[in-house]
């Protein structure tokens, strides 16, 4: 609500993304056309395989996801534009499968400053259990055989609806201890980052306004005007649990194998380079063998 606009990264490059500039075919002037982010304005814009975006093409939604607007400089024209919208992307990690030994931006093809401006990162590992795998193969065919009467939602796409219409109206206020509470919070953050804590390299200032941002939701989530310690603290759990921790095998064997194979060479070049005692002594047992047989002869 009010719009949403689905987009594909591989197929999208900039002006498509944002706006570009053409010349009106009847009338002779320039004119701008709206791209996704435009036309999401108050909006999401949904972004399949963000990864695969050229890195060109990631740097101009830079401007529309930290201030909200689009600038154009083209063929005389000069204009800055809405891009009110939230962008949902998903990508892939780069080997196909999420190695949970590396921390997030080494799992996902995308840069750090593209990173840091996201709130919130959710990470789907494809996990073989039986009962999980199941229960979606019984809804995928569920849902080919019966179609929309395979679902039974609680509540109908009206009500959905009208419930986010009136929560967007809302406009929640931070009392004086939740304030504190987010100061608090924040500073614990930046503090962690300035550690070896791998799970907290992208706290930035950016992450001030994430957790305002995301504050001020859980209080529209719950119909409230007044945002509460309690959804300031929801909003930082979210925030650290939405980097995956590290998780380091007890021996690392590629390391150790690598340092093994590499002190095995050095043993062998080394060897290989010293002369060998045994053909030396019998290359001398054959001369003097030959020496004594001559001087037999004479």
């Amino acid at each position: 609500l009010p719009r949403a606009i689905y987009c594909s990264g591989k197929s999208s490059n900039a002006a498509g993304l944002t706006a570009s500039v053409r010349k009106d075919n009847e009338t002779g002037e320039f004119c701008i056309e709206a791209g996704a982010l435009m036309l999401a304005d108050h909006g999401i814009c949904c972004i399949d395989e963000f990864d695969k975006m050229d890195v060109k093409d990631q740097v101009a939604i830079h401007e529309a996801m930290e201030q909200q607007t689009i600038s154009i400089a083209k063929a005389g024209i000069h204009a800055t534009l809405n891009a009110r919208t939230s962008i949902l992307a998903a990508a892939n990690p780069i080997r196909g499968r999420y190695d949970r030994t590396k921390s997030l931006r080494y799992n996902v093809d995308i840069s750090a400053p593209i990173m840091s401006r996201f709130d919130l990162f959710f990470v789907i590992y494809d996990e073989k259990k039986d009962e999980d795998d199941f229960h979606i193969a019984r809804h995928i065919v569920n849902m080919h055989r019966l179609q929309d009467a395979a679902l039974d939602p609680e509540f109908s796409m009206a009500q959905l609806q009208t419930y986010i219409k009136v929560c967007r109206t809302i406009r929640p206020q931070f009392t004086k201890e939740s304030a504190v509470i987010l100061r608090d919070q924040y500073k614990k953050l930046r503090q962690g980052s300035s550690t070896m804590n791998a799970a907290a390299y992208r706290y930035t200032v950016r992450q001030l306004e994430s957790l305002i941002r995301l504050s001020e939701a859980m209080a529209r989530l719950h119909a409230d005007s007044v945002i509460r310690p309690a959804y300031v603290k929801e909003a930082c759990r979210l925030l650290k649990t939405s980097n995956i921790n590290i998780v380091k095998s007890d021996i690392e064997f590629e390391e150790n194998q690598n340092a093994m194979n590499d002190e095995v060479a050095e043993g062998r070049t080394q060897e290989a380079s010293k002369p060998n005692q045994f053909q030396n002594d019998l290359f001398r047992m054959e001369a003097d063998m030959k020496s004594q047989a001559e001087k037999g002869q004479a």
